[in-house]
């Protein structure tokens, strides 16, 4: 006989899970402001008065810098030589954390803005079987993908196919991604004729 779920924990499980994204952002975004109002101290000083509306103005320069600062950044991504600069940084990353591009998929289908995620989620057709799988690289001649284990899709095999044997979904990487942690719940429908893209 299975063990019935304890409801609370499975609540507080669901609550911390969609708390840990809020966490992350909160933590970011204090520490970037923490580095502004050092840099905000003294223009602050140099004014001559601490508060505006009750609220003190090294407060309201450092949050002011950090908006300066993230549409300055906007603009070099923007550039030629900001995209090949993010480029370069990409594949370094990719080297140093290989998690790197699946993290990077993963926030490319949250934004869900249109672009085409990083991994595109493939099916590989195998003699008898089929996968669920992540396209890495492509040329005339073959496919590289990856072949993610369930239920860590984290972990996995990187297997050379040729182009015929792979078919694109049209399904986003974060439903893929978890139907692969649930050992495969929903992948039929993943695959349904509908969903070939």
């Amino acid at each position: 006989m299975s063990k019935r779920s304890n409801p609370f924990r499975t609540t507080a499980l669901g609550g911390l899970i969609f708390l840990v994204p809020f966490v992350v952002v909160v933590l970011v975004v204090g520490k970037a402001l923490a580095v502004t109002k050092s840099f905000a101290t003294p223009i602050a000083q140099a004014i001559g008065f601490d508060r505006i509306g009750g609220v003190a103005l090294v407060d309201i320069l450092a949050a002011l810098l950090l908006v300066g600062i993230c549409w300055l950044a906007g603009l070099v991504a923007m550039s030629h030589r900001g995209r090949a600069l993010h480029q370069g940084l990409d594949e370094k990353l990719l080297n140093l954390f290989p998690r790197y591009g699946f993290v990077k998929s993963m926030t490319e289908s949250l934004a869900g803005d249109g672009t085409q995620a990083t991994l595109p989620v493939v099916l590989v057709r195998f003699d008898d079987q089929s996968q669920v799988a992540f396209e890495v690289e492509r040329t005339d001649a073959q496919v590289v993908v990856f072949l993610p284990g369930s239920p860590d899709p984290w972990s996995g095999a990187v297997s050379l196919v040729t182009p015929d044997r792979v078919q694109r979904l049209d399904v986003d990487f974060q439903t893929a991604v978890k139907s692969i942690r649930l050992l495969g719940r929903g992948a039929a429908r993943l695959a349904a004729p509908g969903s070939l893209a």
